[in-house]
């Protein structure tokens, strides 16, 4: 089986205290993989879900502008209101 070679061609810095990277490195270990992995995983996961997130609620307002956008026929049942005249509140 050969394995797929990604060329990693970005380097990400990331400041933060001893006491957090040491923890990093521990659950890192305890994984089995190497502390990049370990970040660079999760914080993938996270960033596909906000995206796709972003992307369905612009479509979901793409679809409530262009339904707004054209109104309906009047039912019969709002026919029938509007036949009965102005509402007298006195």
């Amino acid at each position: 089986m050969t394995a797929l070679t990604i060329k990693k061609d970005a380097r990400l810095d990331l400041k933060t205290t001893q006491q957090n990277k040491e923890l990093l490195v521990q659950a890192a270990l305890v994984r089995g993989v190497d502390m990049t992995t370990f970040i660079i995983e999760p914080a993938l996961k996270a960033a596909r879900e906000v995206v796709m997130q972003s992307q369905l609620q612009a479509e979901e307002q793409k679809a409530l502008y262009e339904a707004l956008a054209k109104p309906s026929a009047p039912t019969k049942a709002l026919k029938e209101l509007m036949a009965l005249g102005p509402i007298d509140e006195s």
